[in-house]
């Protein structure tokens, strides 16, 4: 089953809804359910939609989980109530609060009401764009709805009203993408068409979004050839993250091989990002082109390749994710401790002894990551980010590491500073041949005279 995540789109519904709200005392029907919402209760509703929207936009998954679930429990429970201000001619605000509080009811009988108000050429944008938002996060009842047909058709009139502000068209797009259905033979023709043809890059990239969360190998073609071509470099980033969710990779990898070379680091990023997930279906291909982001000049590529690398388990990458612990930028070295944790196995463990060095690093997250990856490693849970322990772990367990043990049965190699007794040993001279080139770096001689300070002595 698909799953689509409501985008930040929620961060558009109004906030402060009391305005033009008149207060009056809450009413019960028979079943003891409200039927007139408050306003401290509004105030509430408001409140919390506005910590979802926040959640959403810092990618804050266990909040936002919270939150939907206080939302929608809140929801079923003031439902006819919310039926009620949704037709509340007097107040805008509590219409358009009313519309969207209404989709987390997860009730597919408030469907119908809430097409109604997006039809409503007369009704304001707000409220029509918060019933949008509202169908949107119905999820499933979308494609389970009895007028199917007739819903997807709504969608496609809004996504494509050239009148509509952009914000409206966008939600058309992505509730279109929520209610999709192959199974009823839903086509992705008007999905393309808003890619193609819409005038705002925020309606083409959320197209995109949505053909790429669909899978429909159709949008192939628009993606790889138009998309990673794009003038907006916005636009051809949200193609390659689209082209890695779609099943096509005899197409998808050269498009995506291509992008790795793009001029802008975020396309490049997310390039390699999108290629590694085709792994499966050329291994040796995809893991060429995402270890060459180790070598990329922006830290951001060398960050996205290295938990690239990570994602498709070959374990050729270990030595290499190895040196990009020295790597000179803190979240490069962050990724490449967290993949080698997830790379190295336990029966291999030795190999992860470098990432002991990176306890002392100086950002904390390079220390944390390093951390938690031995632990997963050596499934050693008590060393905590101890250094010293950490080493006595591994001389105890491998005493080829220490090095005390390093030249145990073995001659020491001899060392000389070159001062001492050096009149006791011949010394030898070569003299180059004149075909032989100095390198340019080589100092002068200190008998030859230096051309720019030493005059030759003039003739008498």
């Amino acid at each position: 089953m698909r799953s689509f995540k409501m985008p930040l789109a929620l961060g558009m519904l109004l906030l402060g809804v009391l305005a033009g709200c008149s207060s009056s005392p809450s009413a019960v029907d028979n079943d003891g359910q409200p039927t007139y919402i408050d306003d401290p209760t509004l105030e509430n509703f408001d409140r919390s939609l506005g910590e979802l929207s926040l959640a959403i936009q810092r990618a804050d998954a266990d909040t936002e989980m919270a939150m939907r679930a206080k939302i929608s429990e809140t929801s079923r429970m003031y439902q006819k109530a919310l039926l009620s201000a949704l037709y509340d001619n007097h107040s805008t605000p509590r219409r358009a609060l009313a519309g969207v509080m209404l989709g987390f009811t997860g009730d597919a009988a408030v469907i119908p009401a809430l097409l109604e108000k997006v039809n409503d050429s007369s009704e304001h944008i707000s409220v029509r764009l918060n019933s949008m938002l509202g169908l949107q996060t119905m999820g499933d009842k979308l494609r389970d709805y009895p007028q199917h047909k007739e819903l997807m058709r709504t969608l496609t009139v809004n996504m494509e009203d050239k009148d509509a502000p952009y914000t409206m068209r966008r939600a058309a797009v992505y509730t279109y993408a929520v209610a999709y259905d192959g199974v009823q033979n839903d086509s992705i023709l008007p999905l393309r068409n808003r890619f193609l043809a819409d005038n705002d890059p925020r309606v083409q990239v959320a197209a995109i979004n949505a053909m790429g969360d669909i899978g429909d190998v159709a949008a192939v073609n628009d993606l790889s050839i138009v998309g990673l071509s794009h003038p907006d470099h916005v636009v051809r980033a949200a193609s390659a993250i689209a082209l890695g969710k779609i099943s096509d990779p005899q197409r998808v990898i050269p498009a995506l091989e291509g992008a790795t070379l793009d001029e802008v680091a975020n396309v490049r990023r997310h390039s390699i990002d999108a290629l590694s997930r085709h792994y499966g279906s050329d291994p040796e291909r995809v893991y060429v082109s995402v270890l060459s982001g180790l070598a990329d000049f922006d830290e951001r590529v060398r960050e996205a390749a290295a938990l690239a690398l990570a994602r498709i388990r070959d374990e050729r990458a270990i030595e290499p994710l190895l040196q990009a612990t020295g790597d000179r930028t803190a979240v490069v070295r962050e990724a490449a401790a967290t993949a080698l944790g997830l790379l190295i196995s336990p029966e291999r463990e030795k190999e992860a002894y470098p990432l002991v060095e990176l306890l002392s690093d100086q950002a904390p997250g390079v220390q944390i990551s390093a951390m938690q990856s031995l632990e997963r490693v050596t499934r050693q849970s008590n060393l905590g980010n101890d250094q010293q322990r950490w080493r006595k772990f591994f001389y105890t367990k491998y005493p080829d590491l220490d090095p005390a043990n390093m030249y145990e049965g073995k001659p020491k190699p001899r060392f000389s500073s070159g001062i001492s007794g050096s009149a006791s040993r011949p010394r030898t001279t070569s003299t180059p041949s004149r075909n032989t080139q100095q390198p340019r770096t080589q100092q002068r001689p200190n008998n030859q005279p230096n051309r720019t300070t030493q005059q030759p002595a003039r003739r008498r």
